[in-house]
């Protein structure tokens, strides 16, 4: 496609709050797309630092970026202003101090054009500042089309399951998010969504491309631990619903096998970071149970049911044969 300046106008979002140092170097990044149809949304999610300006400075010298200033929401907030304001029928989704493949919007855009995919995925690296250099590794070897039944099954596939799983490194229809939109004041807010979006998709293309490079930095919200993550149990717990009403057996064993997991990863990071919440603890303990010997109707495997029965019978014991299985897997 190279300078394509035909094709569908793609709507790229970006919410952004407190990012200042990152946010030029992700914008450059997306005005240097080679796919140039373009409707950029910044969304200043009421940041009081540098980047109102930044987003004000783009816009004037852009015609294709578009800022809205609104007070301090979320980004689940901001995401939803984005999609509601969108004047593209394909959305993507950039977190502000991320950075983009110059063909990012390119190759997935070719990809749903060729399969008529609803939901167009590639693949990320990380990066720890945003002027690193990466190794040009958006040459494609491998391209998947699953439908979307199929594509939940990657939730659960180690090699896959982030892919899969975040709002960003995607192309989407629009029409997907007709009566879609991320939970305000939830973290974890990609779960609540992806699962969803793939059961309205009829098709998903995946491509190994690296096309996507997410900044890793200290301070983030993915890179500490508080009670809010317990929103996660929430967003599964929906996941499990869907799953149950749509009769889908295989995968609703999936999903209530990894709901228990996490409410056993919860008790222990718990544990290890907040080793005052007492009440959380209880809390989570009390879950499990409930989860596990009073509602649950699946059949697990004989080694997971082991495990759940360990974790409910001694968690100190527990945590030692986990460790060791650990080192020894």
């Amino acid at each position: 496609m190279g300078q394509a300046d035909q094709g569908e106008l793609i709507s790229i979002i970006v919410p952004i709050y407190h990012i200042e140092p990152y946010l030029r170097g992700c914008l450059d990044s997306i005005l240097g797309q080679t796919y140039r149809q373009l409707d950029i949304i910044l969304v200043d999610d009421g940041s009081d630092d540098g980047c109102p300006a930044i987003c004000d400075e783009y816009a004037a010298k852009d015609r294709r970026v578009r800022v809205i200033h609104q007070a301090n929401r979320g980004l689940s907030a901001a995401r939803n202003r984005g999609i509601e304001a969108a004047k593209g029928d394909i959305l993507a989704f950039v977190d502000g101090d991320d950075r983009l493949h110059p063909r990012f919007c390119e190759i997935l855009y070719r990809r749903m054009m060729e399969t008529g995919a609803d939901v167009a995925v590639g693949n990320y690296d990380f990066i720890h500042r945003i002027d690193e250099e990466k190794e040009d590794r958006a040459q494609e070897r491998e391209i998947v089309t699953k439908t979307g039944y199929e594509a939940q099954y990657l939730f659960y596939d180690g090699s896959m399951c982030i892919r899969n799983g975040v709002a960003w490194l995607k192309l989407y229809r629009k029409s997907l998010f007709q009566t879609i939109r991320f939970p305000e004041g939830k973290v974890h807010e990609d779960t609540f969504v992806m699962p969803f979006i793939y059961d309205q998709a009829k098709t998903v293309v995946y491509t190994d491309a690296v096309i996507y490079y997410y900044l890793v930095r200290l301070g983030s919200i993915t890179g500490t631990y508080h009670l809010k993550r317990l929103d996660q149990l929430e967003a599964q717990e929906g996941i499990i619903r869907l799953y149950r009403q749509r009769g889908w057996q295989e995968l609703y064993r999936k999903a209530y096998e990894s709901y228990l997991h996490s409410i056993r990863n919860h008790y222990f990071d718990i544990k290890k970071y907040l080793p005052g919440e007492k009440k959380a603890l209880k809390e989570l303990d009390q879950k499990f149970r409930q989860k596990y010997k009073v509602e649950c109707d699946v059949q697990f495997s004989r080694a997971s049911e082991f495990e759940f029965r360990l974790f409910c019978l001694n968690k100190t014991l527990y945590w030692i044969v986990w460790r060791v299985w650990l080192k020894v897997k």
